[in-house]
């Protein structure tokens, strides 16, 4: 399922509420009873309840990817789904972001000038990661802001296809002209969304995500403070809800105004009431970036997961 949401609004709604659900055991936070984890599938008009599976949970691995195949790239507008040219992208096929792509795991590309495509080769069924670079447009609709990914399934067998996200200055500056709130530089914003055992979403999760010091980074009640988001579970028009304390139907969440630390990995974790107890069902790795999107999806925990989480 590719992450897509309207990010206008999830700025807009960013830093209102000031409130998340977290675990009264851990250390700052304010808790909430959260429901039973639920599992949804996406539908035509809705999402669709689903058996939830977390069999794999705590002994799932990250997939082994077997040997190159050739897979056809294609960047999308991350908001409005258009197809976006001529524009620099890195390919980490190791599922870890560099600072360059001078490494024999990475491949720089162009995005065509027609379709948005480009050829490139991956381990076969194995995980990749990607960077869309910056660039200026001719229009605000046509500027390219700066976009990371993580653990992104690559296919089975060559002659398939894989789609990247990009972000536009529109949608990422119209916050300003909506509400007079100005974007904070230097800062950063992390989305995706939980997902169990078959990729179903989870709803009734929440996000934590902690600094590479270890410390949690806690919501604000300004605009400019950090704040965890959720969406309101719809097909069409989704958007974050404002008051929602966790996760619906389609699994998303967002984190806003995250500050900037240095270059080490931030903790980013999932916690749900799984089992009738209220648990840590995800965690993830990752380095953040300035003035970026990073889209990291949030699985079950892993046997081998960084020793972070562990």
């Amino acid at each position: 399922m590719r992450i897509f949401f309207a990010i206008a609004g999830v700025l807009v709604l960013g830093g209102c509420d000031g409130t998340t659900a977290t675990d009264a055991g851990v250390d700052g936070g304010i808790f909430v009873d959260l429901p039973s984890a639920e599992a949804f599938t996406e539908g035509v008009t809705a999402f669709e309840p689903a058996p939830l599976d977390y069999s794999c949970l705590g002994t799932a691995t990250a997939p082994i990817g077997g040997a190159d195949v050739a897979v056809t790239f294609q960047l999308l507008d991350f908001q409005d789904d258009f197809v976006v040219v001529d524009t620099d992208v890195w390919l980490f096929t190791d599922n870890t972001i560099a600072n360059d792509c001078s490494g024999p795991m990475c491949q720089a590309f162009r995005t065509d000038s027609i379709m948005g495509n480009a050829n490139v080769t991956m381990p076969a069924g194995g995980w990749y990661s990607y960077r869309v670079l910056p660039h200026d447009g001719p229009t605000m609709g046509r500027r390219v802001f700066g976009v990371f990914q993580y653990n992104e399934p690559a296919p089975a067998a060559a002659g398939g296809s894989v789609e990247g996200n990009s972000v536009s200055g529109t949608t990422i500056n119209l916050i300003p002209n909506l509400l007079g709130i100005t974007r904070e530089e230097g800062r950063a914003i992390v989305a995706g969304r939980f997902h169990d055992c078959v990729d179903s979403n989870v709803a009734n999760a929440i996000v934590r995500i902690y600094d590479p010091d270890g410390n949690f980074i806690e919501p604000g009640l300004r605009a400019t403070d950090p704040n965890y988001h959720y969406f309101t579970g719809l097909v069409t028009g989704n958007i974050p809800a404002q008051e929602a304390e966790y996760s619906a139907a389609d699994g998303l969440y967002v984190a806003l105004q995250i500050p900037w630390l240095d270059d080490r990995p931030y903790i980013v974790e999932g916690w749900a009431n799984y089992g009738g107890e209220f648990q840590r069902v995800s965690c993830e790795a990752a380095r953040i970036f300035t003035d970026s999107v990073t889209i990291l999806n949030l699985g079950p925990m892993r046997q081998d997961a960084d020793p972070a989480c562990m």
